[in-house]
């Protein structure tokens, strides 16, 4: 049984938090995996120009500029991800975290979600923050915004589901 504990904070969605929380939840990159669709667009695109296997060579420069753009989009992932969140999410919205025995819950204009610890699989902690994993999905919470009674639980949370 859990002992009783409640803790409630408040954090602002901006660009720097958006930041961290893909530093610290994205899988790293490895070049040759990260860029085969592109190289197989272009070389695709290539053969198709380069061959005259079509009657007119469009099909072949769109798949030599989709191997472009995919490119930059491996490239520029973490600014496309960031931008994304800072303006869906609005910009400095606000979000209400709450962290108690029975889980941890979001609360903001967009949206609420409530997370029982038996839901969590996985407490993963790093230098900033926590990785929450849910099954195949990863929440992620700064520890700039907890103080240092509910970074104590969470790590004790984490330790009693092991």
């Amino acid at each position: 049984m859990h002992k009783a504990f409640d803790f409630t904070t408040k954090y602002t969605l901006d660009k720097r938090f958006f930041e961290e929380c893909y530093d610290q939840t994205s899988r790293p990159v490895k070049f040759p995996k990260a860029y085969f669709k592109a190289i197989f667009f272009l070389i695709f695109g290539v053969i198709v120009v380069k061959f005259d296997l079509l009657p007119n060579s469009y099909l072949g420069w769109f798949f030599i500029t989709l191997s472009i753009i995919e490119v930059l989009s491996v490239y520029f992932k973490r600014t496309w991800w960031v931008w994304r969140q800072t303006y869906s999410a609005g910009p400095s919205s606000q979000v209400e975290f709450q962290v108690d025995s029975k889980g941890v819950s979001y609360n903001s204009a967009a949206n609420s979600r409530t997370i029982a610890w038996s839901e969590i699989n996985q407490v993963q902690q790093s230098d900033l923050g926590f990785i929450f994993h849910i099954g195949k999905q990863r929440q992620y919470v700064s520890k700039s915004c907890l103080n240092d009674e509910a970074i104590a639980f969470i790590v004790e949370q984490q330790a009693a589901s092991k």
